[in-house]
């Protein structure tokens, strides 16, 4: 599959990275949450991609060489636990079922890692729930380690 990395624009774009939240959902298990929750989470977050309040951010689109969108990242400032140093994080990462295995994840972190580079950052981070068994090797494979686990129980 050949595409190439643009900036997201315009209500299209949007379109898109809303469809890709079912996607998102379907790998999440969350023992302490509802199905419900998850989804209502997943549109909020993703919504706080187009918000004017979350800093500095961009979003990347995968698009083919026919024009048609292959996956998304949403990369943006973030805050190093740690050290408590402004950093990158990625924010969302989500590919359509066609573009899977095809190297778009690979170079939407890669446009996201040059992002983060631009702003200085010296740490790229993120997120990823424990059922993502396909993401969490993804990551790791990409160079990402792990440094935190949260757990949670349910009251």
């Amino acid at each position: 599959m050949r595409f190439f990395i643009r900036a997201s624009v315009g209500a299209a774009d949007q379109e898109f990275i809303e469809e890709l939240n079912s996607r998102l959902t379907k790998v999440i298990e969350a023992p302490a949450h509802s199905r419900r929750e998850v989804e209502l989470f997943q549109s909020r977050f993703t919504a706080t991609s187009w918000g004017s309040d979350a800093g500095p951010q961009e979003t990347f689109v995968a698009v083919n060489e026919h024009g048609a969108r292959a996956g998304y990242v949403n990369v943006r400032e973030g805050i190093d636990e740690i050290t408590g140093e402004k950093c990158g994080y990625i924010a969302l990462l989500a590919v359509t079922p066609i573009a899977e295995g095809k190297g778009v994840a690979q170079s939407l972190v890669n446009e996201a890692e040059q992002w983060a580079k631009q702003m200085s950052y010296g740490r790229l981070a993120l997120d990823v729930f424990a059922s993502n068994g396909r993401g969490l090797r993804f990551y790791e494979k990409v160079g990402f380690q792990h440094e935190t686990i949260r757990v949670i129980k349910q009251l």
